[in-house]
């Protein structure tokens, strides 16, 4: 028989198996127990994440989809199953793409970035507004591991008050522009107002002076004119003895360029009246234009036969009367006249025509000379401006032509130009027909 110390050795003995089966069976159960509570915390992320609202991805560091829920199957338009391994940025609109690289380089310095505002392009569908969510995923040993993402629509009441945002923006922006816009505009307003006012005034002055002094010039050219003409119809009469034929032709041309130089103070006159504002002196009553036009070629004769210029008139009907002044008229014909002359070559020709148009008298001279350009037919109507023929010295005053015409609507009428450079010009004078 054994001995009680031998005894509970050999109990001890035995009860040690049944000690250390009853501690693995206590650790298994509590490792059941672990297990069911991680598929149980397993099963509610993936409840969680499964069913989310939003659109949720899990990516790699490369952007790479891992995992997606149904909201971003629906978002995309893309199977969930077929999700895993695309790329989530091929899904952004081109601008987000571009920024794409920089949104996950601003995470370096948080965990987080939210509301990234972007478009995305689902599979067969219409672009999407969305807010986008990104957070870092780490491992254990803090390097990153991923990107987790929600993307969020963004419903029409935020996109419109964004826009109303934007606007409000855009508004305050733009009127605060127009203010400092219409500043300026007011200001640069008011100064040439100032300077278009002073330069007025100052015009004002100039043309008085200018008229002033033209009238006392032409005032005080008439005084020895009129001495010349006493002298030379003294001549004409032989009081103090006959004349010799080259005595008699030296005669006419004085009495030509007297003739010319009254013209000439006349039109200076004239045009000094029209600047000052002055009405002209018209005698306006039925005329007899041929009357008028057939004395013309002898006022013009001796510059006729000095280029060697051919001249014809020609009268439609010799009974056509207009209401004008006489006087005037033989004014403008000769300006006309003498300007034909002036751009005519040696050889050339001059017409003279008269005719009726529907409501007026049309009278027209016609030269062969060098014509004008198109862009000068206009300003030749300036005071002041001439055209001066190749290798010809420029005389006269160039008020010519816009006392003529002047003097034309004046009297009711009108005076135009027409011309073809090279091949010559022709003037036109209409004149109001008499009742």
């Amino acid at each position: 028989m054994m001995d009680p110390q031998q005894q509970s050795t050999v109990a001890d003995t035995r009860e040690a198996p049944r000690k250390g089966r009853d501690a693995n069976t206590l650790q298994y159960k509590e490792l059941l127990a672990s297990r069911d509570a991680i598929d149980y915390e397993r099963q509610k992320y993936f409840e969680l994440f499964e069913f989310a609202p939003d659109a949720c991805f899990l990516t790699d560091s490369h952007g790479i989809i891992r995992e997606a829920n149904v909201a971003a199957s629906q978002l995309l338009g893309v199977p969930d199953q077929f999700l895993a391994g695309k790329t989530l940025a091929g899904f952004f609109d081109e601008p987000a793409r571009k920024a794409y690289r920089h949104q996950l380089d601003q995470l370096c310095g948080s965990e987080r970035s939210d509301d990234w505002e972007i478009q995305i392009r689902p599979r067969n569908g219409p672009p999407t507004e969305v807010s986008v969510s990104i957070a870092r995923m780490t491992a254990r040993d803090k390097s990153l591991a991923g990107y987790r993402w929600v993307v969020r629509k963004i419903s029409k009441r935020e996109q419109g008050e964004s826009s109303v945002r934007e606007l409000n923006r855009e508004l305050e922006l733009r009127v605060a522009s127009r203010t400092t816009q219409l500043a300026a505009a007011n200001r640069i307003k008011d100064e040439l107002l100032t300077s278009e006012r002073k330069a007025r005034e100052e015009a004002e002055v100039s043309n008085r002076i200018k008229s002033d002094f033209l009238a006392l010039l032409s005032h005080e050219f008439r005084t020895p004119l009129q001495a010349i003409f006493g002298y030379t119809e003294l001549l004409e009469r032989e009081i103090h003895g006959p004349l010799s034929e080259p005595q008699r032709r030296y005669l006419r041309r004085i009495q030509q360029s007297q003739q010319l130089l009254l013209g000439l103070i006349t039109t200076i006159l004239d045009f000094a009246k029209l600047e000052s504002g002055q009405s002209l002196d018209l005698a306006l009553h039925p005329t007899v234009i041929h009357e008028v036009l057939v004395h013309m070629e002898g006022l013009v004769g001796a510059q006729l036969e000095e280029k060697e210029l051919s001249y014809a008139y020609r009268c439609e009907d010799c009974s056509m009367v207009a209401n004008a002044d006489a006087g005037k008229v033989q004014q403008i014909l000769l300006n006309l006249l003498a300007n034909a002359i002036k751009f005519t070559d040696r050889g050339g020709s001059i017409a003279l025509q008269c005719e009726l148009d529907p409501e007026a008298i049309a009278i027209r001279v016609t030269d062969t000379g060098k014509g004008i350009p198109p862009d000068k037919l206009e300003a030749i109507f300036e005071p002041f401006v001439q055209l001066k023929p190749k290798g010809a010295v420029t005389n006269g005053t160039g008020l010519g032509l816009p006392i003529s015409r002047r003097l034309a609507t004046a009297m009711g009428g009108s005076l135009s130009a027409a011309s073809e450079p090279g091949k010559g010009s022709t003037f036109t004078l209409r004149l109001q027909r008499s009742t």
